[in-house]
């Protein structure tokens, strides 16, 4: 069983452009055949659709691993009210069939949770009553957390890729576990993008990945390419596989070559200390760009 990669289901859920059923069910036993077990959803991900995909897939198997979130409700938005994360929890285990949750995360709160001790306690609650075995919080991107909170959860979810390093520089307790999500942010470190890239009316990168922005971001992934000989797509995954720091990776498929490629990369082995330090030196020096830090990833 592969330990540090998870599979991340949101790019099937066709919140990123349509994905047809064949597809999601070639997509997710390709992951099955090539050892991977462990699975990251939430019930907002297509308002539901890809947590029953998973269920159905997973349905009559074993020791796999669902971790989702709470705080997005399918059709509605958001909602932290203890009483609305509750009855969130019961329909992830009912749409995914899984016995228990692995990690549940709070997704992506921010001003709506002041005081974080009754969600802990919540959390301690469920553990009890066997139906979550870790707590976890998926942050979002750039809001300011304190440490002191994040260290009381299990689990800390983040982007992390090599447009966006800043959690890297975060301290966490022993017991915290780092989940890295985004190693390709979302997308643009695939090695498919242009100026030009067009966009499926139903994705929602539409909304922000074009004009100044997209020509400032493809300007820091040409400085990425010159520093290694490596696709820019392997060399995303490989950098976050090879840092100590990361307990584990959330790797987003949406057909069956991303995961054949994503089992080739974790065969290989960890990239060169010199070639790391080059990497984090470019995001440090903002990619040698001038007064563009605001169009970044």
């Amino acid at each position: 069983m592969i330990t540090k990669a998870v599979i991340g289901t949101w790019p099937l859920s066709g919140d990123f452009g349509h994905v047809d059923l064949k597809q999601i069910s070639e997509t997710l036993e390709t992951c099955w055949e090539l050892g991977f077990r462990e699975f990251d959803t939430a019930p907002n991900y297509g308002n539901g659709f890809i947590e029953f995909c998973l269920g159905k897939t997973l349905h009559g198997r074993k020791d796999y691993f669902i971790n989702t979130k709470c705080g997005n409700v399918p059709f509605s938005g958001k909602s932290f009210e203890l009483e609305s994360l509750s009855r969130s929890v019961d329909q992830s285990l009912k749409r995914t069939g899984a016995d228990c949750i692995n990690v549940l995360f709070l997704h992506n709160p921010r001003t709506e949770i002041v005081n974080f001790e009754p969600y802990l306690k919540w959390f301690e609650e469920l553990k009890s009553a066997g139906k979550v075995l870790r707590s976890g919080i998926s942050l979002a991107k750039g809001w300011n957390y304190s440490e002191d909170v994040l260290s009381k959860f299990d689990v800390v979810q983040d982007d992390i890729n090599l447009l966006y390093l800043d959690p890297l520089n975060r301290k966490y307790s022993s017991q915290t576990v780092l989940m890295a999500r985004s190693p390709l942010a979302s997308g643009l470190l695939s090695g498919q993008f242009s100026q030009q890239k067009a966009f499926d009316s139903t994705d929602q990168r539409q909304s922000w990945m074009k004009g100044e922005r997209l020509a400032s971001i493809l300007s820091r992934i040409d400085k990425i390419k010159a520093e290694c000989d490596l696709p820019v797509d392997q060399l995303a995954r490989r950098f976050l596989l090879s840092q100590k720091t990361i307990g584990k990776v959330i790797f987003g498929v949406k057909r069956k070559q991303h995961v054949i490629d994503l089992q080739r990369d974790l065969e290989k082995p960890q990239l060169d200390a010199a070639t790391l330090v080059r990497l984090k030196a470019l995001y440090e020096a903002d990619f040698g760009l001038v007064g563009q830090k605001h169009l970044s990833y």
